[in-house]
């Protein structure tokens, strides 16, 4: 039996012929009638992990970078923070124990906001430990006061707010924009559009829908061969017209997995970027189990850059995860850890696991995009130097 998103695509085939692979995109992940994210069903955790459901540690290290944010803005007695895609709400709980711990007064400014499709609360055992805890009890005498202090949203983007003053922050977040897929054919770009078949879903190709999408690859400068697939991702634009809307005065940190478009569209990416998740697992073809399993495309930093210029925001970092962390002070931790008085057993699966944030085969390559809007002055963000400090 197919899933209701299924039949929901297969009905709107019907009705207006062949669709963008961006239209599938969107349906497949954020349908109401059981789309990935939107589907109440979903347990994001049984298809695959993230930085910050990997070790508390990465929140901690989030926490300082917040916190140098709200001393290079003057130490408002509000900082807002506003992070987008939040689930369950894992980072948040860290940043909101870490700030609590290392600095009260900022922790008294910091007012977060996690905004989600299903804003939801999930604690899963952990064997990790948090470093603000000390220890591995899940009795937390401020236990009230974490919970209480995120303010858990469910929205469709930022249009709700405005006039912000602090940091806007999302973690692989944009790599699940739909996008459009398109291919060079006979020398010209043409666009991969989703219709039916005896067989399920299939693809044909055809101009463009839009000339943003060659527009895009134009501006990038990008020069493609024969055959060569890829993926354009036009949902920037308005995303980061929300961003400069909301801001008034702050940072945007962008936490994703991507590259410069000079790399996302070089030779060896010559069919795309595209990949699904299904339980752990990572699979090519976006048409099986349908509304059931991630979608997700790296994210073209270049784009980012450069439209986020035209609406106001200004570049003032861009790294590799790795570095981003190290410069924040990772190795702290990791001397810490040692002195922890764990088992053997313990303290090497903690360390494993914060080693994973750094490790170029896992999040180490993920890149950091620090961005700023109403700052007149210089400063220089920690988590974006060359050495830690």
């Amino acid at each position: 039996m197919q899933s209701p998103v299924y039949q929901e695509i297969s009905d709107l085939i019907r009705r207006i012929g062949r669709i963008t692979f961006a239209e599938f995109m969107q349906t497949c992940l954020y349908s109401p009638r059981g789309g990935f994210y939107s589907s109440e069903k979903t347990n994001i955790n049984q298809h695959f992990t993230t930085s910050p459901t990997s070790h508390p540690v990465f929140g901690s290290l989030i926490a300082r970078q917040l916190e140098q944010m709200w001393r290079v803005l003057g130490e408002p007695p509000i900082f807002h923070v506003i992070e987008v895609g939040s689930g369950g709400g894992t980072l948040a709980e860290s940043i909101i124990r870490s700030c609590y711990h290392m600095n009260p007064r900022f922790s008294e400014a910091l007012y977060y906001i996690a905004i989600d499709y299903q804003p939801c609360r999930v604690q899963l055992p952990s064997p990790f430990i948090d470093f603000e805890l000390g220890t591995e009890d899940e009795t937390y005498p401020y236990h009230n006061h974490i919970s209480s202090a995120i303010h858990r949203v469910k929205a469709n983007g930022l249009q709700a707010f405005q006039n912000v003053a602090g940091c806007i922050l999302y973690n692989e977040l944009i790599d699940n924009f739909p996008v459009h897929r398109f291919a060079i054919q006979n020398g010209k770009i043409q666009e991969v559009f989703v219709t039916l078949s005896d067989s399920g879903f299939t693809e044909v190709l055809d101009e463009p829908s839009s000339p943003l999408i060659p527009q895009r690859i134009s501006n990038l400068g990008l020069s493609l061969t024969e055959g060569y697939r890829g993926e354009i991702n036009l949902a920037i634009e308005d995303w980061t017209a929300q961003l400069s809307k909301t801001l008034s005065c702050g940072f945007i940190l962008t936490i994703d997995y991507g590259d410069t478009a000079s790399e996302l569209y070089s030779p060896q990416n010559n069919q795309g970027t595209l990949v699904c998740y299904n339980r752990h697992a990572a699979i090519s073809n976006p048409y099986q189990h349908v509304g059931k399993q991630d979608i997700t495309c790296q994210v073209d930093f270049t784009s980012l850059m450069e439209i986020g210029h035209q609406y106001g925001l200004t570049t003032v970092g861009y790294v590799k995860q790795n570095k981003f962390l190290e410069s924040l002070g990772l190795s702290s931790f990791l001397d810490t850890l040692q002195k922890l008085g764990l088992s053997a057993a313990r303290t090497e699966l903690n360390r494993i696991a914060m080693m994973t944030l750094v490790d170029s085969e896992e999040y180490g390559d993920f890149k950091v995009l620090a961005q700023a809007k109403g700052i007149e002055f210089e400063f220089d963000l920690q988590g974006f130097r060359d050495h830690p400090t």
